[in-house]
């Protein structure tokens, strides 16, 4: 792919762009469990002006924007069908809306850009990557602290007096002793038992597994995407 100076500065102004909202975003949604549409508007604002500034320089095409909407239109479509939060949905469509186009500065993307020039679906696939990569992840973390459990794949263990210190995370154990992988919402009755238990000396620590929102994954499909292209392209 050959581009200009011009198309690179573009690139790269429309990366910091989506970059920033994506980090407020994932903040956002890490802190509240909400993210203000402000951040999408903001997008779609900008968006706007640069698709008006390609259009005057005459750099505008329409074949690449119509199928980078397909493309975003189409997984937004799946994600709504799957129950996925509005927020992630609002981010595909916003990055496919941002960037019609693969963007380019550089170097980067630093193994090329994909055959198939629709950055939405190269930021997609590296976000479903990363997140089938949590559990090694957190088999890596374990590790290290040597708690060594089938559970180790799916959660962290903590002191059990700890658990209002973590935020968004289920408990992955019942108070009868018995696991459970998925883990189950803990109510403010469920900590007081806990911290109870652990003042009895009966649990020192219990095992959690934390609740990522999608859009943290999203975040890093987008850099992923940016700095070094698709993964999928360059695996296989």
């Amino acid at each position: 792919m050959i581009v200009g100076i011009g198309y690179e500065v573009e690139s790269l102004l429309r990366v910091c762009v989506g970059g920033v909202l994506l980090i407020i975003a994932a903040i956002m949604d890490m802190r509240e469990r909400e993210i203000s549409d402000v951040v999408w508007l903001i997008m779609v604002i900008a968006s706007g002006v640069f698709l008006l500034t390609d259009i005057i320089l005459n750099e505008f095409s329409p074949p690449h924007m119509l199928l980078s909407l397909g493309f975003g239109v189409v997984m937004g479509a799946v994600l709504y069908f799957l129950r996925f939060g509005g927020a992630d949905i609002k981010a595909l469509l916003g990055i496919a809306l941002l960037y019609p186009r693969y963007p380019v500065f550089g170097e980067f993307p630093l193994f090329g850009v994909p055959p198939v020039e629709v950055f939405v679906m190269s930021v997609l696939t590296n976000t479903v990557i990363s997140g089938l990569s949590a559990p090694l992840w957190l088999f890596v973390k374990n590790a290290l602290r040597r708690n060594f459990s089938p559970l180790m794949f799916m959660g962290i263990k903590v002191p059990a007096d700890s658990l209002r210190h973590h935020r968004h995370f289920r408990l992955m154990h019942s108070f009868d002793g018995s696991y459970v992988c998925g883990g189950v919402e803990v109510t403010e009755d469920d900590i007081r038992k806990i911290e109870n238990l652990h003042r009895d000396g009966i649990i020192e620590e219990v095992w959690i597994t934390p609740e990522l929102p999608f859009i943290v994954f999203i975040a890093f499909g987008f850099f992923t995407a940016f700095i070094l292209g698709d993964i999928i392209v360059i695996l296989f």
